[in-house]
């Protein structure tokens, strides 16, 4: 029977991001997925006011439950967006459960120096524990410095990009790999890995603006490459290359940028 992976994240009416890019994209590149709403949101939580969030605990508690009794192989998980701390803790005690091949965890609960709306510090100590599940994990740099407690300088030295990704790596599996997404580099954006000790830089031109949910279409992407077998650096430079595609469409076609990530070009070459 074919692996599928379970695909934990939100879904929003309004807003191309979390399980609404990360399906489709996971699916175009040969990865049966498990799809599982952790919430129910009419809009993406920012740049649309408040929105109606419907919370799926214990839905989830009683789904997983029935899927344990099922005869699937579960080969993997990607976790993303989890509001519901009940639900993140159903996901980790499910987790905790399985002996997966591959499991990444996107610890997304805050950005530019901020929690994100209705997300404070006890999601914080989630992630925490979630990440101690995880093979890959792909913080963006607000939330790496958070889970750490490092703060970087204004113009941080490879010093202290080396600090900031040794830290965030004792926080998932002892052979366990961190990619810190949305750093700048100057001109341009991109993220930072180690490689055997040595210090991995990926990024592209600066592009103007906040892009929501580029960090969802970045772990979809990478958790597909992962799947298919690439190393932990080709599938970081495979997403990086393919979100900066779907980044430069996005600018392009969709002016309000909560809508969210533009990836219709990018499932077309997939």
């Amino acid at each position: 029977m074919q692996k599928r992976l379970l695909l934990a994240q939100d879904l929003s009416v309004v807003g191309d991001l979390s399980l609404t890019v990360a399906l489709p994209l996971l699916e175009v590149q040969g990865v049966k997925t498990l799809p599982l709403p952790t919430s129910l949101l009419s809009t993406q939580s920012e740049g649309f006011g408040e929105p109606c969030i419907l919370p799926c605990y214990p839905w989830i508690e009683q789904t997983l439950a029935h899927l344990q009794k099922l005869d699937l192989t579960l080969g993997g998980a990607l976790l993303g967006y989890l509001d519901d701390l009940k639900t993140g803790q159903a996901l980790l005690n499910f987790l905790q459960e399985q002996s997966l091949a591959l499991t990444v965890i996107d610890p997304v609960f805050a950005d530019e120096g901020k929690f994100y709306p209705n997300l404070g510090p006890e999601h914080l100590a989630l992630q925490k524990e979630l990440l101690q599940v995880a093979d890959y994990a792909t913080p963006n740099v607000t939330e790496a410095q958070f889970l750490t407690g490092i703060r970087l300088s204004d113009e941080p030295s490879k010093a202290e990009f080396c600090a900031l990704l040794e830290q965030t790596q004792q926080l998932v599996k002892a052979t366990g790999q961190v990619v810190i997404t949305g750093l700048s580099f100057g001109a341009e954006k991109g993220c930072l890995w180690l490689e055997e000790g040595t210090l991995k830089q990926c990024s592209y031109p600066k592009l103007a603006g906040h892009f929501y949910g580029s960090g969802d279409v970045f772990a979809a992407l990478l958790t597909g490459a992962l799947w298919q077998g690439a190393s932990f650096s080709q599938a970081i430079k495979k997403a990086t290359k393919e979100t900066y595609e779907a980044l430069c469409e996005t600018a392009k076609n969709y002016p309000k940028r909560q809508e969210g990530i533009d990836i219709s070009r990018l499932l077309q070459k997939l």
